[in-house]
C-alpha cells in the first residue's frame, strides 16, 4: 500500500471521567457479555469490588484507542492510504472509498452470508488519480437486523431508529442522523434512571417490610443500568458492597441513584461534541473491538472470531493475540473485513478508547487498510507496533 502519515496514531488511555453518551452509552460490550450484570453481582458478592475491578480491567485496556493507522510514505492523491492496486483509498478515520465493482462484489458476498447482518452501499464519487472511487457505506441489510443488533448490544430499543439500513434514501439518512443528534440531548436512559429511583423510594417508604426478592430485583436493575450508563469500572468502584438486605439495602440504592443520575447527566455535553463530528450516518458501534466485530459480521463458523487468518475473506476478521507481548499492552485486537483489493483488506472496526465520552456511538467506528501478511503494512505488524507504543506510553513510572 502507498501511505502518507498525516497524524499520530492513537493517544493516551487516560482514566475515564464522568462523561456519558446516547442509547445506553457507557456500556462496554465486554461488561454486558463476558462480564454481564449478573456475573458482576456474583463476583462482587464472593470477592468484593476489587475483584470486579480486576475482572474488568483487561477489557478496558486491551485494545488500542481510536486509531487510524497511518504509516510513512508518499501522499497518494490527497488520501491517507491507497491500496497497492489502487482500488481502495482512505481519508481520515471515517471515509473509505473503493472501486464500484469491488463494492458490488463485497456486498454480494456479505449478503450471501446469513450470519452477517450488514452489507455495503455505494456513496459519493471521488477521483483518485485516473480512477473513480465511491464512498463505502456499511449498512444493515434490513430494519430487523438493526433492531436485533441494538438488543444484543444492550442499547435502548429507540436506537434502532438511528441506524443506516439498505435502501434508505439520502433524506431518510439525514433525518436519522438528525434524530440521533437530538437523542443525545434527551437520552432515554434519563427516564429509566428517574423511573427506577421513584420505584426504589416508593418501596422504601412502604409500611410493609420489603421482600428480599423485590430488593434483589431492584438491585439487579440498578446494576444493569449503572453498567449501561457509567461502565463496569464505575460499578466496581461505586456500587454498594457488601449487599444489605431489606430496608438497609433499599436505602443504599436510594443513596446511589441520585449520584448515578447526576454523573450521567454531567457527561452529556462531551458526548454531543464527540458525536457531532461525524457527518455521515454510520453504524453505532461499541467501544470494544471484539464486540464490534461480532456486531458487524457475527461469528465465523471456522472457529469464531479468535482465529488468526493471514488473508481473511470479506465477512471474516483479522485477529492477533497480544498476550505477553508487552507488560502494559493490550491482550488482542479484532477487525472485521468488509472489502478486499488483492492482498489488501479494508476493515470497519472499533478500538477501546479510555478517553471516549461514550461507550456506544457513531464516532467509535473507523476504517483501516492493511497489507499482505508478513509485510510492514500487515495487520499483525501494525497492531504489534501500536501495542508496544501503547505499553510504553501507559507503563507506570519507575
Amino acid at each position: 500500500m502507498h501511505t502518507h502519515e498525516r497524524r499520530a496514531t492513537g493517544g493516551e488511555s487516560a482514566p475515564r471521567t464522568a462523561t456519558r453518551g446516547p442509547e445506553r452509552p457507557r456500556t462496554p460490550a465486554s461488561a454486558l457479555s463476558t462480564h454481564g450484570p449478573e456475573a458482576l453481582r456474583t463476583l462482587q458478592r464472593t470477592a468484593g469490588n476489587a475483584a470486579v475491578a480486576r475482572a474488568l480491567a483487561p477489557e478496558q485496556a486491551r485494545e488500542p484507542q481510536q486509531v487510524q493507522r497511518y504509516a510513512e510514505g508518499e501522499a497518494a492523491h490527497g488520501f491517507d492510504k491507497v491500496s497497492t492496486q489502487g482500488g481502495i483509498a482512505l481519508r481520515g478515520r471515517q471515509e473509505a472509498y473503493a472501486d464500484a465493482d469491488m463494492i458490488t462484489a463485497a456486498a454480494h458476498s456479505l449478503e450471501s452470508q446469513e450470519r452477517v447482518p450488514i452489507t455495503l452501499e455505494r456513496g459519493a464519487a471521488v477521483q483518485v488519480g485516473e480512477r473513480t472511487l465511491y464512498r463505502v457505506l456499511p449498512v444493515y441489510k434490513d430494519a430487523a437486523r438493526a433492531e436485533a443488533a441494538v438488543r444484543a448490544a444492550g442499547r435502548h430499543p429507540e436506537g434502532a431508529g438511528h441506524e443506516p439500513v439498505r435502501g434508505d434514501t439520502g433524506a431518510q439518512r439525514d433525518d436519522k442522523r438528525a434524530a440521533y443528534l437530538r437523542s443525545l440531548t434527551d437520552p432515554p436512559e434519563v427516564r429509566q434512571l428517574v423511573d427506577l429511583t421513584r420505584r426504589i423510594v416508593t418501596a422504601l417508604q412502604a409500611r410493609a417490610e420489603p421482600r428480599s426478592s423485590a430488593v434483589d430485583g431492584l438491585r439487579a436493575e440498578a446494576m444493569k443500568l449503572a453498567v449501561a450508563t457509567m461502565g463496569g469500572g464505575w460499578v466496581a468502584a461505586r456500587f454498594p458492597y457488601p449487599e444489605r438486605a431489606g430496608r438497609e439495602g433499599l436505602t443504599d440504592l436510594a443513596v446511589l441513584m441520585p449520584v448515578l443520575t447526576s454523573e450521567f447527566l454531567a457527561g452529556l455535553p462531551a458526548v454531543e461534541n464527540q458525536e457531532a463530528q461525524v457527518h455521515e450516518l454510520l453504524i453505532t458501534l461499541p467501544n470494544d473491538c471484539q464486540a464490534a466485530a461480532a456486531q458487524l459480521i457475527g461469528r465465523p463458523a471456522d472457529g469464531g472470531l479468535s482465529v488468526r487468518r493471514d488473508a481473511p475473506a470479506v465477512g471474516e476478521n483479522h485477529f492477533v493475540d497480544l498476550t505477553g507481548a508487552a507488560p502494559d499492552g493490550w491482550a488482542n485486537h479484532f477487525a472485521a473485513v468488509i472489502l478486499r483489493d488483492g492482498s489488501d483488506s479494508l476493515t470497519y472496526e472499533a478500538a477501546a478508547d479510555r478517553t471516549s465520552a461514550l461507550q456506544h456511538g457513531k464516532s467509535l467506528g473507523y476504517f483501516a487498510l492493511y497489507g499482505r501478511a508478513g509485510t510492514d503494512q500487515s495487520f499483525d505488524t501494525v497492531i504489534r507496533a501500536q501495542n508496544l507504543a501503547y505499553a510504553a506510553r501507559t507503563a507506570p513510572p519507575t
